[in-house]
This record gives C-alpha cells, structure tokens and sequence, in this order.
C-alpha cells in the first residue's frame, strides 16, 4: 500500500499554492429543489455556502432535502437552474458577483471501450470483505498500491504469497486488479540517497527485473501494472532531482520487462500530482512533467497515461475560472480542478502524438469530515466544505463527465476502506467511501447505484 502519509501531497501543494476568489454582492433568491439536486451543489449554482442555505430554510441535516421545495438563498443575486440531466457545457466565466454556474454532469450512456469502474483498497494481503463490497458496488476494477521494499528484500528474493490472495479474491469475483508499484527496497537505492524517504532505483534494470518476475508470476491475472506515483513530487522521487527523463528511462526499462513477460498485460505511466509550483526541487507543474515526460519517450513505453485529478471543494465539471464566493479558497488554478487538469493532459498527449491513448486516473476523490467524528487534517481544511452529498454527487458527475468524452480509461476512486485501517482521524479517511466502522458514506451507495 502507499505509506499512511498518503495524500499528504495534496496538503503541502494547497500549502504552496492558492487563490482566493471575489466576494458577492448580498442579496436574496429563492430556489426550487428538483431532482439530482444537493443542498452543496445549489450552493455552487447560487454562489452560497450550504450552511448558510441550511442555516436560512431551518434544515438540520444538510443531506436530506424535498424535491419541489423552495428554498429561501440568503446572500445570493441568481442561481443557476440548468437542467440536471443537460449535456456538460463549458463553464460559465465569473460574474460580477464571482461565482459561476455549474454544469450538470452528461446523461449516463453506453460506455466507451476501454472504460472502467475502480476504486483503491487497502488488502495487501488479501481480503474477501473489500471485494465483496467492490463487487457490490458493481465495479470492475481494484488498485492496491505494491511498495517494492516489501516482496524483495533482497535482490531475487520475492515472496508474493499475500498478493497472490488478493488476485485470487479479485479474479473469482470477475474484478480486475492493477498494481501499482512504488518505492525500491535499500539495496536498489542510490549510495548517497536521502533514506528517510522512499525513492527510486539508483538502476532501472533492478525494478525491470522485479516487473518482469511479477507480470510472470501474475501472468493472466493481473491487467495492469502503474509505474510509480507522483513523480514530480519531491518526497515521491526521494528527495532526489526531480526529472522526467530519468523517470522515462524508468518506465521504458519495466514496460519492456512487463510486455515479454506478459504481453497482454497493460503498462500504465505513474500518475502525477496536480500543481501549480514549479521549483524543480519540491514540485514540478504536472502538465510541464508530462510534457517532458513526452518529450523524453514516456509516451512510447506506456498503454496508458496516468493521471490523479484532484477535485478539493470544486465541482466535478466545472473548469478553472469557475469560483464560490462563499468558499474561495482552492480557486483559480487549473490543479485545484479535475476536469481543467484532464484536459490539459489530454492536450498535451494530443500535441506529442499520443491522442489515441486514453488516460487512466488512477486516483481521484473529495475530501469530506462530515460523520467522521473529527475535524480536518492540517492541510486539508476544504474537507470541512463538502457535505457527504457533495462527495457523492461529485464523484458520480466525475464518472458521468469523463465517460461522456471517450478519452478516459479506468477511474480508480480514492480510496474504500482507508477509514478503518487508520481511523477516521487520518486525512485519507476524509477520502473514503465506508467510515471507520465499516458503514457505508452517501457516495459508496451513489456510486453502487448509478447506471454503468
């Protein structure tokens, strides 16, 4: 699995980077509620908190609401009333108020070849619950993050006896796994290389050859394979020079060894962190890596092209330049938005030649502390802003809009099951899709009851 810091980046790069947005005029409308509608998403569309709206109609519990009824807006001067099921637009640019209507998610329609439905579990060695719930979520695939380290301790001494459990699971229940693997044992690392941190090999051919006995070993069962994770990310790439052509270098070498050791298996690019900081040593801007990333071979050693947009407190289809006065933070640059990062990624394989090659987001989510018990994690304070309907209504638009453009692979949602295995506490709970106690938030059951 990814280390129990696993969405610290997000924190430290909405640290690094934000924009606050302008304030809106007071004023007061009424909206009627229809169907699809949360109290968030109206708030978006009105360009007012859900609390306040809570607040002003007496609704104590945010995530109930009665279609046809009026709502009395405080602070807002018009809403927008799109049809929920109208086909995505381009967002609308910021009024004078600041805010921005937002785009009702496509109607959901046959799936594009090559998309799928997945979701990042935590069962390294195996576990018959979580995919039991996959399953009854009617996903079709599974990601379990493989840390190098742990099944080499030594060089060609591997054991993937637990892993080989959750294959097992996973295939018998008709579900597709893909492993993603990360952080090269000691022995692999650079002599002079920053051990606090995990890194990657000072020789590429030492994780080609562990690729290679992995996809033997898994020959069949195991669709695909993600090479690393969030490489223009300092403490990702171990606090060494960050350089996409040393990563191109890396992802060529295992996509060789994977392809003779099982052909049919697909080689997936490791995933970048979205950012806006450009430093070269703590972050690198995603789309400026991936462009280097093509520049240097990437796009040639890769079936797919990794990608973790990020959504923060923004809608799914909404683009940057979209803002919510009442909630401004995390605004005006393209990483803050899932859909903007997307597409500029789709931009740049379209400008390197790589356009017929999907993009596999292999991590994606929205951050909510609703029914947790607990506040944010420093570094996630947005997480206070999503009502547990918004986390829903937002990754079901995510999956509609992303299914609609034909571009997309499959989407991995971040995470299922974090919140038991280090409690509601953690910042990656705030992610999940079942709490703690293994009950099951608002989004696990919108996401197991939407068409697919």
């Amino acid at each position: 699995m990814r280390s129990l810091r696993m969405m610290s980046a997000l924190g430290l790069l909405a640290a690094l980077f934000s924009a606050d947005g302008a304030a809106a005029a007071p004023s007061q409308v009424t909206y009627t509620i229809r169907p699809g509608d949360t109290l968030g998403a109206i708030g978006a569309r009105c360009g007012v908190g859900y609390q306040q709206i809570a607040a002003a109609n007496g609704i104590t519990n945010p995530n109930v609401i009665e279609v046809g009824k009026q709502l009395n807006i405080p602070g807002s001067k018009g809403c927008s009333n799109a049809a929920v099921a109208a086909p995505v637009a381009r967002a609308a640019a910021p009024s004078a108020a600041g805010s921005a209507a937002v785009p009702a998610a496509p109607v959901a329609a046959g799936a594009p070849a090559g998309f799928g439905y997945g979701v990042q579990v935590h069962a390294p060695d195996g576990d018959q619950g979580v995919i039991d719930r996959v399953k009854g979520m009617r996903f079709n695939w599974v990601k379990q993050q493989v840390e190098w380290f742990r099944y080499e301790g030594a060089k060609g001494e591997r054991n993937f006896s637990g892993l080989e459990n959750l294959v097992n699971q996973a295939n018998a229940n008709g579900v597709n796994v893909m492993f993603s693997v990360v952080k090269a044992p000691d022995w692999a690392r650079p002599g002079n290389t920053d051990r606090s941190v995990a890194g990657p090999p000072a020789n590429p051919q030492d994780m080609a050859d562990f690729m290679s006995a992995m996809a033997a070993h898994f020959r069949g069962r195991v669709k695909a394979y993600e090479i690393w994770n969030e490489q223009n990310l300092h403490y990702e790439w171990g606090n060494e020079p960050l350089s996409a052509g040393r990563y191109s270098q890396l992802l060529c070498a295992n996509y060789r060894a994977i392809k003779a050791a099982d052909p049919g298996a697909m080689v997936i690019s490791g995933a970048l962190t979205p950012t806006g900081v450009n430093d070269g040593s703590r972050a690198i801007d995603d789309v400026n890596y991936l462009s280097q990333m093509m520049a240097t071979g990437s796009g040639g050693c890769a079936n797919g092209i990794g990608a973790h947009p990020s959504g923060y407190n923004n809608p799914a289809t909404v683009q940057a330049g979209w803002n919510n006065p009442a909630e401004p933070q995390f605004k005006g640059h393209r990483s803050f938005f899932f859909r903007s990062t997307l597409e500029a990624y789709r931009g740049v394989m379209n400008r390197y030649g790589q356009g017929a090659k999907k993009l596999w987001v292999t991590e994606f989510g929205w951050a909510s502390v609703e029914n947790l018990g607990t506040g944010p994690a420093g570094g996630y304070e947005y997480a206070a802003q999503n009502t547990e309907g918004e986390q829903a209504q937002y990754l079901r638009d995510a999956f509609n809009l992303a299914r609609s453009w034909g571009w997309v692979g499959p989407m991995f949602v971040w995470n299922l099951n974090f919140a038991p295995v280090a409690g509601n506490g953690d910042e990656k709970a705030a992610f999940g899709l079942v709490r703690g106690d293994w009950s099951e938030r608002p989004a696990f059951q919108a996401l197991r009851d939407m068409p697919k």
